[in-house]
């Protein structure tokens, strides 16, 4: 059986991020990282399970740079406005409005407008699911 170009592409790109990150020593960081965060969280199974989806949420943003860059850095300014935001006030009327590019949004059509906005209000719904997890694991 055949491997098609495109994935073979594919496979030997994720060959290449992983032996450079054995070679960084990316795992040995993330090691460390985690016995930091379960001595300062405490070793309750709440906690190390907290730890553990920070740790897997934070590999896969890290894969997601290297993989889509343009796009993971795009969502991640966008998460730090959403940040921005829940700092100032955790209950603000009208988030969606703040994050939205008016320079992009203004130029489009009344579909484009509305799927701009739709896919604005979920990556916002999931930012804000990712800080309210991030400053939990900071609490602990």
């Amino acid at each position: 059986m055949a491997l098609n170009v495109k994935e073979y592409g594919e496979l030997k790109k994720r060959a290449l991020i992983a032996k450079q990150r054995m070679r960084m020593g990316y795992w040995q960081t993330m090691s460390e990282e985690k016995e930091r965060a379960l001595r300062a969280a405490g070793e309750s199974f709440a906690s190390v399970q907290l730890v553990r989806d920070s740790l897997h949420a934070k590999f896969e943003r890290d894969n997601n740079i290297v993989l889509n860059g343009s796009q993971a850095l795009k969502d991640e300014k966008l998460y730090d406005k959403v940040c921005e935001i829940l700092d100032n006030d955790e209950d603000v009327i009208n988030p969606i409005g703040m994050l939205v590019e008016h320079e992009v949004y203004d130029c489009m059509d009344d579909v484009g407008k509305q799927r701009y906005i739709l896919e604005l209000s979920k990556k916002f719904r999931e930012m804000s699911e990712r800080y309210a997890k991030e400053r939990k694991s900071k609490s602990c």
